[in-house]
């Protein structure tokens, strides 16, 4: 199978510009692609990152707009089902897998890594995107994928639990030698030592039982 990893400067595109308005990290991926009345309509899943304020900020945002026709949002979680533009329809060619979540970072930018058996489909892909927006080609090759990260299959972790967890990743909580210590980031969110710690393990719990399942 092909496979290629891509990003490009979409802070003009619709999430992209969202993400960089309200400093939010978005990350997910269309579940379904649909056309009628020559309008392109796509089922998008995802979650966003960042504070909690431009979250909701975000979510009105998002209400408002005529871009999104429904929207459910529970904690970080998003459903949106979306009128696209069709000119980004080689995006959605039938064509491709999502190998993993497209990521939106907090300057706009998009994270794309498709896989595709017939190369052409990228190619077309890749000329859309060069004749549009500036990108930078990561990777482009053909190999056998092992792996497919799949948004919707993932630890169950509740709000507060992803926050200390997220938080002690950014912090270099898991690097060696530790680059901060647990006193130190509840310190970071306001919250006792015993609290941070309580939450920090259970979601390290339903992380392992995740990936290694329950013993």
């Amino acid at each position: 199978m092909w496979t290629i990893k891509f990003r490009f400067e979409g802070s003009n595109v619709f999430f992209g510009k969202a993400a960089k308005t309200f400093n939010l990290s978005l990350t997910g991926y269309p579940v379904s692609c649909y056309e009628k009345n020559k309008q392109l309509f796509l089922n998008l899943i995802g979650t966003m990152q960042g504070g909690e304020k431009d979250k909701q900020k975000f979510i009105r945002f998002i209400k408002k707009s005529d871009y999104a026709l429904k929207l459910e949002a529970n904690n970080d979680f998003l459903n949106i089902l979306i009128k696209e533009d069709k000119k980004f329809k080689p995006f959605y060619s039938p064509y491709f897998i999502y190998l993993s979540p497209v990521k939106i970072d907090k300057s706009g930018a998009y994270f794309y890594h498709l896989g595709s058996w017939q190369r052409e489909e990228i190619t077309k892909l890749l000329d859309f995107i060069g004749k549009n927006y500036k990108y930078k080609l990561q990777n482009l090759k053909q190999e056998k994928i092992n792996n497919i990260s799949i948004l919707g299959v993932q630890p169950n972790l509740t709000e507060k639990q992803r926050k200390v967890y997220e938080l002690a990743v950014k912090e270099g909580y898991y690097k060696y030698p530790k680059r901060v210590k647990i006193k130190q980031l509840a310190k970071i969110l306001g919250i006792s030592y015993s609290t941070f710690q309580q939450h920090l393990k259970y979601a390290e719990k339903k992380i392992s039982e995740f990936f290694v399942g329950k013993y």
